[in-house]
């Protein structure tokens, strides 16, 4: 009986731990704001209902707290209108601010919902509901709680070279131990932008 109740005990301990411990497969790509017409393109070919897999999305945009520049709203729209007409009512996105407005702007919305979409990046600000100190760390924790089992699961990060920039290089270092790969992925790309053009080369 005793040895029945040290198994179950174990069990009961090392089962929730287990489940907990398997990281969650979510990758990372970050883009300059002008190249991301061109990365749509090159990353998400034009499918069908239902094929080529399930997307499921998290864009991280960095927005400082003056917001984007006009020139960098209409690059957005444009993309994100391109992103729709690629993918299909199963492939979702979520957009969050870092670097100034940090906070979740739009939740978790199927890429179809373009008027939604368009509002959101018009009115960026205002469709923020909580405000963070972190953007990054906010991302990787939406993602994580997000994840959707056999999706293509990535945060996409959309750099503004131009905006004004601030302590974000030193929150990305403080990201949850679980996410430190991606942390330190991001950290790299913040500080080293010129690393991504390097690599594509």
């Amino acid at each position: 009986m005793k040895a029945l109740f040290i198994i179950l005990a174990a069990t009961f301990y090392f089962t929730p731990n287990t489940i907990l411990a398997q990281e969650k497969n979510i990758e990372t790509q970050s883009v300059e704001i002008e190249n991301l017409i061109s990365f749509i393109v090159e990353n998400y070919k034009k499918k069908e209902e239902g094929g080529n897999g399930v997307h499921n999305l998290t864009f991280l945009i960095q927005v400082s707290n003056n917001g984007y520049s006009l020139e960098d709203e209409v690059v957005l729209k444009q993309g994100f209108k391109l992103l729709s007409k690629r993918l299909t009512k199963d492939d979702s996105i979520s957009i969050i601010g870092y670097s100034g407005l940090n906070g979740i702007a739009l939740e978790q919305e199927s890429i179809k919902s373009l008027k939604k979409i368009l509002y959101t990046l018009n009115n960026f600000k205002s469709s923020i509901k909580e405000f963070h100190k972190d953007g990054i760390t906010l991302a990787y924790d939406y993602a994580d709680e997000n994840f959707v089992e056999e999706a293509i699961n990535k945060v996409i990060m959309v750099r503004m070279p131009n905006s004004q920039h601030i302590t974000e290089t030193q929150n990305a270092s403080a990201a949850p131990k679980k996410k430190k790969n991606n942390a330190i992925v991001l950290t790299a790309i913040t500080l080293l932008p010129e690393i991504i053009s390097v690599l594509k080369d």
